[in-house]
Parts: structure tokens; sequence; C-alpha cells
């Protein structure tokens, strides 16, 4: 496993450099990066959820994608619990912010997805994208509070009017009445889907490239960077083992992995985006995005070979 997973994570560093050398030839500004991660947001995660559930309906797999949310809904607020309790430093409150939400929430959609393709196949690809739907609702909701501050700021009509929710919401009923997409509308979506893994690892590149490095080595990013690489893939590992998890469902040990590897991925990008929209530090957070994506290159094998170790 360690041999595969470290595979994938050398052709996705390979993918992402071709981007931070483009960004750095060209002197690509963060507002051309942000219009590409709104193309991958707003277009190729949707056609990836709708794609990937094209397949004949069966109650296993139903069983499967149920087991899949619910693991997603669980690592998701464990990780947004240990945030908010471990030993994030308590400095500028501003900053702390930027920290548990860095923490919090894991880039998924571009990382966790084409991670997950590569080493456990297209079929498991569908389980990931599960995990960007409980993304996109509990970041618009409870993210939005933590960086703002308050439990009264949460957004519901953004977290459910949102492309990863409203694919779902098309793509669901297809496959439970095994519809079909007609062509031409089934190949488009197809060819869409197939954009995400290096689309999403060159976005990766132009984002490393445009931050400031002198800030590396601040001892909230580091922090935040061990709980979101480190301390939360473990505990949730911890807790599933625990429970004996993978031996609730048929196939449970491989959505088991699959779930960690996706709760091992590094701040979202998003992080950055929604610092800046609510009048944080942008800079700042795109540190953190920085360090976790370049750290998650050599956790991630890790957590994986001792994910494949525990549950067999």
């Amino acid at each position: 496993m360690f041999s595969i997973v470290f595979q994938q994570v050398f052709i996705m560093f390979l993918l992402m450099l071709v981007g931070f050398i483009y960004a750095k030839a060209t002197g690509m500004k963060k507002e051309e990066c942000n219009r590409i991660c709104n193309i991958l947001l707003m277009i190729v995660t949707p056609c990836l959820l709708l794609s990937n559930l094209q397949r004949p309906f069966s109650k296993e797999i139903l069983w499967e994608l149920l087991f899949s949310l619910g693991l997603a809904a669980v690592t998701s607020l464990i990780a947004i619990l240990a945030a908010r309790f471990v030993f994030l430093p308590k400095e500028r409150a501003e900053n702390q912010r930027i920290e548990r939400y860095g923490a919090s929430f894991g880039n998924v959609g571009f990382i966790g997805i084409p991670l997950i393709t590569g080493i456990f196949g297209a079929e498991y690809t569908v389980f990931a994208v599960v995990f960007v739907v409980v993304f996109h609702v509990l970041s618009w909701t409870v993210g939005v509070a933590i960086l703002k501050g308050s439990l009264k700021e949460m957004s519901w009509k953004e977290a459910l009017l949102n492309p990863g929710v409203l694919s779902a919401l098309v793509a669901v009923p297809l496959f439970l009445f095994n519809i079909t997409l007609p062509s031409p509308i089934g190949p488009v979506v197809n060819y869409i889907s197939s954009l995400n893994t290096p689309l999403a690892m060159l976005v990766c590149g132009f984002f490393i490239a445009g931050v400031d490095w002198k800030r590396f080595g601040d001892r909230g990013v580091l922090y935040a960077s061990l709980t979101r690489l480190v301390f939360i893939p473990l505990l949730t590992m911890f807790l599933y083992w625990a429970l004996g998890i993978h031996r609730w469902i048929g196939g449970g040990s491989t959505l088991v992995q699959v779930n960690l590897i996706a709760g091992a991925c590094p701040a979202a990008i998003a992080t950055s985006m929604m610092a800046a929209r609510y009048g944080l530090d942008g800079e700042y957070a795109s540190v953190i995005v920085a360090v976790t994506t370049v750290g998650c290159l050599v956790t991630v094998p890790l957590i994986a070979m001792l994910g494949q170790l525990i549950f067999v």
C-alpha cells in the first residue's frame, strides 16, 4: 500500500510542480487561480458526481454510499471538534479562526479524489465525492460560523444551494431510478469529469507558487498543519478501530480506508478564499494551505499504510 500510495502521490507532486513552474514563469495572479478554482468547483466536481453515479442501481452500492456518507459526516465532525479543543495557539483571535477552519476542512476535492481514484480505482471515486458533498454543507454552516466567530452566522441557504449539493440532488435520483444520461449529455459529463485530477493538481501548484514563503515558520501554521495532517487522521483511525466500524458492512475495510485518506487531506483551498471573503487574513490562510499541501506528500502515504495494517 505504501508503494502504491507513494507512486500516486509522486505523480500528483509532478503535476503540482508543472503548475508551480507555470505560475512562477508567467507571474500568474491569485485572481486567475481563483477563476480556475471556480471552474473546478462549479463545473468539474458536479460532473464528477453525475458521472460516477451513472451505474446500475443495486442495494449493495446504496448501502455502501449511505455508509460512506455517515463516515464522511463523522470524520468531518471529529475534525471540527479536534480543531476546536486541541493545542492550537491562542494568539490573535482572527488567526486562530483561520487555523481552526484550516484544521477542520480538508482538500478532498482537489487532493482526495485524485489520490483515492489512483489508489483504489475509478469505482471508488464516488465514495470520495460523497465526502465533498458533506464538506460543502459543513463548510458553509459550521465553517462560516468558525470564521465569523458566531454560530448565528451560519448560512443554510449557501450550504444547500451550492454545486456539490445541487449535483447530488440530480445524480442520486438518476441512480435510484436507473436513468442513464442520453447522448451527447452523458459523454460531455464524462469528458468534463476527467479534467478533475490534472486540473486540480495544476491549481494546487498555481496556489503554492503565490504564497509568501517567509511566513511558513509561524507557530500557528505549524500547529494547524500538525493538527490537520497528523492528529486528526490518527484520532479518527483510533476511534474507528475501537468501534470496529470496518466490520459493520461488507467491504467496510476498503471504505474506511477511503474515508481515512479523504480525512487526511491537507487544508482546503477554500480556507484562503473563505478567509478573504469574511475579512480575515487570506494570505495567512494561504500559507496554511501551502504547508499542509506539501506536508501531505509525506503524511498521507504513512496514514494509508497504517490504515491498511489496522483495517484488514
